[in-house]
Order: C-alpha cells, then sequence, then structure tokens
C-alpha cells in the first residue's frame, strides 16, 4: 500500500465556475453583495437608517437619504474570499 505526499493530498483550487453556486466564489460575492444592497433598501422604505463604508469612511445614510460621515476607517488589507476559504 504506498502513502500519498502532501501534495498529492491536497485539492485542486479550479477557476472556472462550478455547479454548485455554494461552492463557488464569484456566486458567493455576488450573492453577499445583493443580499447587502437589498437588506440596505429594505431598511431605508422601514425607515430605518443605515450605516455602512463608503470610500473609507463608516457612513449613515438616513431613510431620506441624506447621507453623514461618522468616521474615517483604518485602512485595512483587503479581504480575499478564495484565499480565505482555500486554506488548508
Amino acid at each position: 500500500m504506498s502513502q500519498k505526499s502532501n501534495h498529492e493530498k491536497l485539492a485542486m483550487v479550479r477557476k472556472g465556475k462550478r455547479k454548485d453556486p455554494m461552492q463557488d466564489t464569484r456566486s458567493l460575492m455576488q450573492f453577499a453583495s445583493e443580499s447587502s444592497r437589498a437588506a440596505i433598501q429594505k431598511n431605508l422604505a422601514a425607515g430605518v437608517s443605515v450605516v455602512y463604508e463608503r470610500d473609507g469612511y463608516l457612513v449613515e445614510e438616513s431613510p431620506d437619504h441624506q447621507v453623514k460621515q461618522l468616521k474615517k476607517l483604518k485602512q485595512a488589507q483587503p479581504f480575499n474570499l478564495r484565499e480565505y476559504l482555500c486554506q488548508g
């Protein structure tokens, strides 16, 4: 019986689209983006202010669409979903 090396045990990461959208990082990023936009619109329509990041600032948007900068955010390393999910 032969043992596989660590290199042979690693799964290959595909760059193409996967059949299951919950396994495809592009699809997951699109779902997250669409979900956050929908949540913001739903809250604004319900008369609730929302807080989010825009252009390096934490901003608050009121239901009447007035935007107020709350504070400048620290420069953070960009989040890479693919690297996060493929840690090994």
